[in-house]
């Protein structure tokens, strides 16, 4: 399944496959779902401050950054960075595809990313 997702004024094609998981482990050495599931409990909270931040009080925007600081962010780089390897083949390394970007803020790309990747902490019961 793939989206795109306009990151500093360029359109950038995500993909989620089965072989998401598999090529993450490659990568970086480590399981997404463990990953995902340190990331997954604080996204709707934070899904829920880019809706409404101009509503927030500098005391809510302020807990919101505290919870920010309290996730692996790298991960999420990490997670994108598969996502976006998978959509463009020609994308080899995690640290010039970044340097595309003069801003990314990676906390709303991810928050658009959870409807591809929330299924992986999901299990079908059919699998199960």
């Amino acid at each position: 399944m793939d989206k795109t997702i306009i990151i500093d004024s360029q359109p950038v094609v995500f993909r989620k496959t089965a072989g998401t998981m598999m090529r993450y482990k490659r990568q970086f050495g480590r399981e997404l779902s463990p990953d995902l599931a340190k990331i997954y409990d604080v996204m709707p909270l934070l899904a829920d401050y880019y809706d409404n931040s101009e509503k927030l009080t500098d005391d809510q925007k302020i807990a919101a950054a505290k919870i920010v600081l309290g996730i692996e962010t790298e991960y999420m780089y990490d997670i994108a960075f598969i996502m976006a390897q998978q959509a463009d083949p020609s994308i080899r390394d995690e640290l010039e595809w970044l340097d595309r970007f003069e801003n990314l803020n990676i906390l709303a790309v991810f928050v658009q990313l959870l409807p591809l990747i929330q299924n992986e902490l999901k299990i079908a019961p059919k699998n199960a």
